[in-house]
């Protein structure tokens, strides 16, 4: 089987789990036998065609950059995309099905699956409606319907919880049936390899706080640093560290005005080795989410033996069992938020219990070998599903 896949992000251009989810999968359906192809956007100083982990990677349209105007560069790109998709098919003597992952991507692979007549499968790894808690301007809207035609057209729909299958129905007009669950996976092997000498050293003194995500409202960072202020008196030696991009100079203003910038340290964008080097060092790694369609930075924490907090909403929900695999706070509780951090920190018995069945449950279920071999039954459903109505036509 050869699937096209496009993505708008996979590494390095990476902004949130979406690139991580795209590289993983694409090089596990490549040891199941499939043959995958990525289209993705450029990168200053990467090659146009990249043949990695067996996976065939192009890139195309001009290096991403902060675009001035971001509409007009998502629909550069797509049909940059849709020139490159056309001239593959017949290099590669034709796909057997489009692969397109969320909406940044839904003008290509609509249009590659009607050009060809292929089955088209969509992975909705969030909403728009979800990641604003509602729509509240045009573009948001827009957004909004874009995602629409994308689940709607598609001959299968993937998601990765139950939240964003109810989420998709109620948006959408889907029915259960249509859309797959498959949650995310973590690879153990990439969460192991550590820096031989880190940008940064974590002093042995100090008590670990760790966040890694994009630095936006809907994960909570900013609930988290006013926690963490309260978390201070009653552990001193504890530390923030906050790794991601977005909204960082807000957040750095926040820390200043509460008066515990010495306290809190902004990794910027952080590489894998090194991220991984945190979470080993780490105490206690908190993601406060108000809106979370999974959560795979919850999984790296649990195989990592790094003990977690979750805001309770949408899929972090759904991984986390409150007080036996991690502890699960009411989203946008300071208050709660605060207590949670400073029992993991100072009950050492209660940190190694979350530990070790953490552990067990995301080796157990969430692997990458599984998330491979059920993605590639919903492709054989899709390719089945495009037959079927072809015949019918």
């Amino acid at each position: 089987m050869k699937v096209l896949m496009f993505s708008w992000e996979y590494p390095p251009h990476m902004v949130g789990g979406l690139g991580q989810h795209v590289f993983d999968l694409s090089r596990f359906l490549v040891n199941q036998g499939i043959e995958v192809h990525v289209i993705t956007p450029s990168v200053e100083g990467y090659n146009e065609y990249e043949f990695n982990n067996l996976v065939h990677i192009h890139r195309v349209d001009s290096p991403i950059r902060e675009a001035k105007n971001f509409k007009a560069g998502i629909f550069k790109f797509n049909s940059e995309a849709i020139r490159a998709a056309v001239k593959l098919n017949t290099q590669v003597n034709g796909f057997n099905l489009v692969h397109a992952h969320d909406w940044l991507v839904a003008y290509a692979g609509r249009s590659i699956a009607k050009i060809f007549n292929l089955p088209l499968v969509s992975t909705i790894h969030a909403t728009e409606y979800g990641r604003n808690l509602g729509l509240h301007n045009r573009m948001q809207i827009e957004i909004n319907e874009i995602e629409k035609n994308l689940a709607t057209e598609a001959d299968r729909v993937i998601c990765c919880s139950n939240y964003m299958q109810n989420a998709i129905c109620n948006l959408f007009g889907l029915m259960p049936d249509d859309i797959t669950i498959i949650p995310n996976g973590v690879d153990s092997k990439n969460l192991l390899c550590l820096p031989e000498d880190p940008e940064f050293k974590v002093n042995e003194e100090d008590q670990i706080v760790f966040f890694i995500g994009r630095l936006v409202p809907e994960k909570g960072v900013w609930q988290l640093i006013n926690a963490f202020s309260q978390v201070l008196k009653s552990v001193p030696n504890a530390k923030l560290v906050i790794a991601g991009k977005g909204q960082k100079k807000v957040l750095e203003e926040l820390v200043k005005k509460l008066g515990i910038k010495n306290r809190v340290f902004f990794t910027g964008f952080i590489r894998d080795k090194e991220r991984n080097y945190v979470y080993n060092k780490a105490s206690v790694a908190v993601f406060p989410s108000l809106y979370e369609p999974f959560g795979i930075v919850a999984l790296e924490a649990m195989i990592t033996n790094t003990p977690v907090i979750v805001g309770d909403v949408g899929g972090l929900s759904e991984i986390i069992e409150n007080m036996d695999t991690g502890i699960k706070v009411k989203p946008g509780d300071e208050d709660e938020l605060a207590t949670a951090i400073v029992s993991i920190l100072l009950d050492d018995k209660l940190a190694n219990t979350l530990k070790t069945n953490a552990l067990k449950l995301v080796e157990s279920i969430y692997n990458w070998e599984v998330v491979a071999k059920s993605t590639i039954e919903v492709y054989k459903q899709a390719i089945f599903i495009k037959q079927k109505k072809y015949n019918i036509e």
